[in-house]
């Protein structure tokens, strides 16, 4: 019962974390949105989907290094010099591509030349978080009051050097945050380089790489998509979107720690299961319902201008609450085999193992999400891209539940759901008659409706009565598991 709070305890604060980080950044992104020119914000989106293909290699040593640190190797220092290392040619190299996608978007050099500076920057901080979220995984959390604490008031000092500024603030934090990443796990780091975890992790990196690159791919493909067949000002609505879409997307940060779990033990149950995925409902399920009812409000926050748009919010917000599932099951999948143990397992075995199966997954559904996605945009626009998106969701998220079946107890999770919706409802309710208009009473009117719905679900449900009552008690008595 202890571990099982403590993966709810840190899961939470993780995503406690990210939905404040998303909170900041929504602030942020609207800082910028009413300060930059449209085009100025449709190339923020741009030049973001482009730096994600330079990050396909960023997963090739912090994957090992995951798994093989859960499972008690010391290998910090190694990851994470390695890392850096791997990144300087690709930062070369997009050096080198600036001019051209400058003139390609009729846009300065200057943003293009600054952004580079992120891509070493973040594959030290994945080398980073790869060994924060095995051990400390409650540490991530500072990285809020870290890169968005600087990021808001660098952003808002430099506004007048318009995007190049705000991308300077944003790697400035960003490498505050890996200065205190290595603090944090200073005690992790190794004295002496692993050279022989180096060369047979090496050796293995094409499984990564292949992940890697097709979720970045995945991520970015529709974005890419839209700025390429429609313009950068229907990507800056689309990026909107997607931007509200990924509060809910914050959630599969609940389950990381159980998959974290689960990848150090290799055994798992369907009562833990369905307890991370109960827990997890209760925050995906009243988000996608409060989510559709103020879209249009949520929209006009980034400006009047977005409010007609706001129809491609609910299949992107409903592909984000797919998704979070996705990772519960994904977790299940990856941390229960076991056929990587050995360093020196060949690529015919690795072929043969769930993490290939996992990859070739994301491949297929990555090439439909292209597909779908170059058919519609030109027939219905950014509400093309959104469905498509949640199709590829859906897909994957039925996929994995085939693969993940002996650990899901079906009856129980749809119950979970339908009591969670049931919950919703005077939520729902309040949303529709107080009709907020203004960014400040949509605020409100967002931290109103949670509170309805916590009371709600406390008085229908008894067994979240219970873990609402354990989680509390637990978190009171290990206060100190913040900074511990």
């Amino acid at each position: 019962m202890t571990s099982r709070i403590r993966v709810r305890l840190s899961g939470f604060i993780l995503f406690t974390s990210n939905l404040l980080s998303f909170l900041f950044g929504f602030i942020f992104i609207v800082l910028i949105s009413r300060n930059l020119t449209q085009s100025d914000l449709g190339l923020w989106f741009y030049i973001g989907s482009i730096i994600t293909y330079f990050e396909f290699l960023v997963k090739v040593l912090p994957f090992w290094a995951t798994r093989d640190f859960a499972r008690g190797r010391l290998i910090a220092k190694t990851s994470i010099i390695s890392s850096t290392v791997i990144s300087i040619p690709l930062t070369l190299i997009f050096l080198s591509l600036s001019g051209i996608l400058s003139k390609l978007s009729q846009a300065s050099i200057h943003p293009f030349i600054v952004a580079s500076l992120l891509i070493p920057i973040y594959y030290a901080s994945s080398s980073i978080n790869s060994i924060m979220y095995v051990r400390y995984p409650q540490k991530v959390g500072w990285r809020v009051p870290l890169i968005d604490g600087l990021k808001i008031p660098i952003g808002l000092y430099l506004l007048p050097h318009g995007l190049t500024g705000v991308l300077v603030a944003v790697v400035i934090a960003n490498l505050v945050y890996v200065i205190y990443g290595i603090y944090a796990i200073r005690g992790e780091i190794e004295k002496s380089f692993d050279k022989d975890w180096l060369k047979s992790r090496i050796r293995h990196f094409w499984l990564p790489t292949i992940q890697s690159a097709v979720g970045y791919v995945n991520s970015a493909s529709d974005q890419f998509l839209i700025g390429t067949l429609l313009s950068p000002l229907q990507l800056s609505t689309y990026g909107v979107g997607v931007t509200i879409s990924n509060a809910v997307r914050t959630s599969s940060q609940l389950s990381l720690p159980f998959t974290m779990s689960v990848l150090s033990k290799t055994s798992t149950s369907r009562e833990e299961v369905s307890s991370i995925m109960k827990f997890v409902t209760i925050f995906v399920v009243p988000m996608l319902i409060g989510g559709i009812i103020l879209s249009r409000e949520l929209f006009g926050i980034f400006g009047p201008i977005y409010r007609d748009s706001a129809r491609i919010l609910w299949p992107l917000l409903s592909s984000a609450v797919l998704t979070s599932y996705s990772t519960i099951l994904y977790g299940v999948i990856s941390g229960l085999e076991k056929i990587d143990y050995s360093l020196k397992v060949d690529s015919k075995t690795l072929l043969r193992s769930k993490l290939f199966k996992l990859t070739l997954i994301d491949y297929s559904t990555t090439a439909t999400l292209i597909v779908l996605s170059i058919i519609t945009i030109p027939w219905i626009g950014t509400l093309g891209a959104a469905l498509a998106r949640l199709i590829v969701a859906s897909i994957s998220f039925t996929i994995l539940s085939i693969m993940c079946i002996e650990y899901l107890n079906l009856t129980k999770i749809l119950k979970d759901v339908g009591i969670t919706t049931i919950a919703c409802i005077p939520m729902a309710i309040y949303l529709i008659l107080f009709e907020p208009i203004r960014t400040v009473s949509t605020l409100f009117a967002i931290a109103i409706a949670s509170t309805i719905f916590f009371v709600s679900l406390y008085l229908i449900d008894k067994e979240s009565r219970r873990l609402i009552k354990t989680f509390l008690q637990e978190t009171t008595r290990k206060l100190f598991y913040l900074t511990d």
